[in-house]
């Protein structure tokens, strides 16, 4: 982080510059910033939003939309989004609409948002009806990544971190899959393994997004753990499970219909849910109401033409699109879940 500001020089030579961010990160890590800005001879002003999904909205983004009119912010101009995936997502998406599109540096300061939203160029905010429904796809200008930003996380945003760190070794490498399984009691931020996790993640989705930045083919294999995922995020109103947990609940359930599909052995589902519930404790989805989830779940932006677009292992590190997914299935695996049972 401290060289964000001669990196910024050289891609935004004269330009000023808005920082989106939380106003405790500030507190955490704002002084390096700020000196690395200083340094390089970009002005910056600095703009707050709440956390959490439920500042996600469109409200937020006309928030940041007056600030930046008021700030003269032009073409010419850039945005910083210095925070987690809430921060990245929302100043993204302001950086790709605000007069049609301004510069934009991502500087994800949470795992997940390191190893997953950061990268890949999807931006937008959520609706009522579910999560991520207004959005683009729009390219940052650079994604600068400082796992010592993660010290400072609460040990609750690493484990969020942790279960979608784990879905790279589900859907393309089995080697992080073993390593995440042997490693998840000694995993530290100040880790040289946590290190070669964080990239090795990176890599894969670059990899990936590469191929098909659209979402037209391979890229919906990063989805695995999603489509029930988001439904146990608005089902919980984005309050009760972290994205991460919620992911973690979306990959057991999926590991549960492929072995119910007879595509996985008992040895390697069984090996495969523990492998999520070892990362940490889940709550449990007693609370949830099923029709709640499905309703969320039939909103989910990943519904195709011919149904549910869902994705199952097949493997240790391998992964399928099925098309049409039966939705008597993914309530079976709600059932499974333990959702709305007493």
């Amino acid at each position: 982080m401290a060289e964000a500001g001669p990196l910024l020089q050289r891609l935004w030579k004269h330009r000023r510059v808005a920082v989106v961010t939380h106003r405790k990160l500030v507190r955490l890590h704002g002084d390096v910033l700020r000196a690395s800005l200083e340094y390089a001879g970009i002005e910056a002003n600095y703009f707050y939003i709440g956390e959490g999904e439920r500042t996600k909205t469109l409200d937020t983004v006309n928030h940041l939309y007056t600030k930046l009119s008021r700030m003269g912010l032009s073409r010419e101009d850039g945005l910083i989004a210095f925070g987690g995936g809430v921060v990245g997502d929302t100043a993204g998406f302001v950086a790709a609409t605000y007069l049609r599109g301004i510069g934009l540096i991502q500087m994800p300061t949470t795992l997940l948002a390191q190893i997953d939203s950061s990268i890949g160029a999807k931006v937008g905010v959520n609706l009522p009806q579910g999560k991520n429904l207004v959005g683009a796809i729009y390219r940052p200008d650079a994604v600068l990544i400082d796992p010592a930003l993660l010290t400072t996380l609460p040990h609750r945003e690493i484990q969020s971190g942790l279960f979608e760190l784990l879905k790279y070794g589900f859907i393309g490498s089995p080697q992080l899959f073993r390593q995440i399984e042997k490693l998840t009691t000694q995993f530290s931020p100040e880790s040289k393994d946590f290190d070669r996790a964080i990239a090795a993640a990176v890599r894969m989705k670059l990899t990936v997004v590469r191929n098909d930045e659209r979402e037209t083919g391979e890229r919906r294999i990063l989805n695995f753990g999603h489509t029930i995922g988001h439904g146990l995020e608005a089902a919980g109103e984005y309050r009760f499970l972290s994205h991460g947990q919620a992911v973690g609940w979306g990959m057991i359930a999926a590991v549960k219909l492929a072995h119910q599909r007879k595509i996985l052995s008992r040895q390697i589902s069984d090996r495969m849910v523990s492998s999520v519930r070892n990362l940490a404790p889940l709550p449990s989805l007693r609370r949830l109401s099923p029709r709640r989830v499905m309703g969320a779940i039939d909103n989910d932006k990943k519904i195709g033409r011919r149904g549910f677009r869902f994705v199952i292992p097949t493997a240790i590190g391998q992964v399928k699109v099925v098309e049409g997914f039966p939705r008597d299935e993914i309530r079976w695996a709600l059932g499974q879940l333990g959702v709305g049972k007493r």
